[in-house]
């Protein structure tokens, strides 16, 4: 099955570089950075100066045209003027995931030093705190003026490096050309009906591709300013966000579906006017019904508007955008393995998606395949791994990995290949276990983990749910008479954990096969 978007009209610049260039136009406060109850506000002349001054600490240090650098930084003015100047040197950033304690410092540095050394930089950009004994030169401060010229990569030459979170073994670092990166961040605004008239607002992490195209890159082609949180405010203060988007008249921001299940929980009686939210997106992760009802049963009488937030669909290895749901074209959910999927929407403008078997046919319109797509955001391969480059871009077509329906025009997400569970004979999602389990332990629903490990010479399958310890007493066997009532199933182990142990990715996803080393004695699919 295949379906298309729109066209896609040009994009007003071809690199990054060129659009960072244009922030001298904007003279209005273009960031502004919330550290609470204090905010910082950044004209456009004001970061690009930063930017240049960040370019040449770096040259400094031997940083030349073409050159990789990592970015380690929290969320802040830091973070996007590195990445800029970087743009504005002819090189391409590498984002790394800023720790959220260094209480420990060599414990908190040490899952990113694999990524490091994959990634093969010529420097870091980090703060003075982050120093460590690496092999590679810091800069940790931006010079004291600008002084040098700009060199601005082409439209071809990489952009950025993107590492896929959560991977296991070598780390992946998807290239983003200049072109891809541009062409997607436009993409994305076109169809969301972007314009100078909007305001954006994000806690999302700027080193992963949701906050760094969506929530920074996006303003910058589109020419409308942002305000911008550190993710650990949202996590402690969602109400915050709320508050943020009702005093600047919001139109623009977006979240993980863990993250409004997080307002929903937690905000309460929420009062101020959040009308303006036209756009408000929830991707990165399944999205639920239950999430996208419960915000809007919490914010509704705030003046929500009904198509916020709206189901989003993307990846790493096309720059981001994919499909967004659009209010106007409502679509009714997807029945599913007895679960409800909410439509990712159509294709972007330029995007093409289609759905294939196991064996390359196209699918039939509601026939479950691996999802593929073509469209402006298409990595150029995986840095420095011919094979897996390979196997993923197939006669123009990325291999998403992804497992999804098309539906009257548009997709449905319901899994994914390598997660799926074969349990005596029968293929199963370990989404659709986990769901079961969670309800039936009264976990949240990224709160269980489901996966095979052999024992002998047989799979065993191996549901896990986090549950307080107060509540734990009867746990399993609610678990299990739930997944055999509902799935058909019974699994050889169920284990109840306290919560926190079950290993996630630093956008919330559960980690199955880390799940599988650490409670299964073995390696999940």
């Amino acid at each position: 099955m295949l379906i298309s978007g729109p066209p896609l009209s040009s994009p007003p610049v071809d690199t990054l570089g060129r659009a960072v260039l244009r922030l001298a136009e904007m003279d209005q406060p273009w960031l502004t950075v919330h550290r609470d109850p204090e905010r910082h506000a950044w004209t456009g002349p004001a970061l690009l100066d930063l930017a240049r001054r960040w370019r040449d600490a770096a040259r400094a240090r031997g940083l030349r045209q073409g050159d990789r650098a990592v970015v380690l930084m929290p969320n802040d003015e830091r973070f996007v003027a590195a990445f800029f100047g970087l743009q504005l040197a002819g090189c391409a950033p590498v984002p790394l995931a800023w720790p959220s304690t260094l209480a420990n410092k060599q414990q908190a540095l040490a899952p990113l030093r694999p990524i490091v050394e994959v990634a093969d930089p010529r420097v870091i950009l980090t703060t003075p705190e982050v120093t460590t004994d690496w092999p590679w030169p810091f800069v940790t401060e931006p010079a004291a003026a600008a002084t040098g010229d700009d060199v601005l990569a082409g439209p071809d030459d990489p952009a950025f490096l993107q590492f896929t979170s959560g991977s296991m073994g070598r780390p992946r670092g998807a290239v983003i050309p200049q072109r891809a990166a541009v062409g997607c961040t436009w993409s994305m605004g076109s169809g969301m009906g972007l314009s100078p008239q909007d305001v954006g607002l994000s806690w999302l992490p700027l080193y992963h591709d949701m906050g760094l195209v969506g929530a920074l890159l996006c303003p910058l082609l589109f020419g409308f300013p942002l305000h911008l949180m550190r993710p650990g405010e949202f996590l402690l203060h969602p109400r915050r966000w709320l508050d943020h988007a009702a005093e600047f008249r919001v139109t623009v921001a977006a979240a993980p579906d863990f993250g409004w299940r997080l307002v929903a929980r937690r905000v309460r009686d929420y009062d101020r006017d959040l009308s303006s939210w036209r756009v408000g997106l929830d991707g990165a992760e399944p999205v639920h019904r239950s999430t996208l009802d419960a915000v809007h049963q919490r914010l509704g009488p705030a003046g929500l508007p009904a198509g916020t937030p709206r189901p989003a669909y993307g990846l790493a290895e096309g720059t981001l955008g994919v499909c967004i749901y659009d209010p106007d074209r409502p679509a009714p959910d997807l029945e599913w393995n007895g679960r409800q999927v909410p439509s990712v929407g159509g294709p972007l403008p330029g995007v093409s998606v289609r759905t294939v078997t196991a064996t390359g046919m196209e699918c039939a319109e509601g026939e479950e395949g691996e999802i593929l797509v073509r469209g402006p955001g298409l990595m150029r391969g995986y840095f420095r791994d011919e094979g897996q480059t390979a196997a993923a871009l197939r006669d123009g077509w990325l291999h998403t990995g992804d497992l999804g329906v098309i539906a009257g025009g548009q997709l449905y997400v319901t899994g994914r290949i390598k997660d799926l569970v074969i349990h005596n004979g029968v293929k199963l999602h370990p989404y659709d276990i986990e769901r079961v389990a969670a309800e039936a332990a009264d976990a949240t629903l990224n709160g269980a983990a489901a996966f095979t490990t052999r024992e002998g010479e047989d799979e065993a399958l191996v549901v896990v749910v986090e549950v307080p310890r107060r509540r734990s007493e009867g746990v399993e066997r609610r678990v299990l008479g739930a997944l055999v009532r509902q799935l058909g199933i019974r699994p050889n182990r169920v284990l109840a954990v306290p919560p926190g142990q079950i290993p996630r990715t630093t956008s919330g996803k559960v980690r199955r096969p880390a799940a599988a080393a650490r409670f299964g004695g073995g390696h999940g699919p």
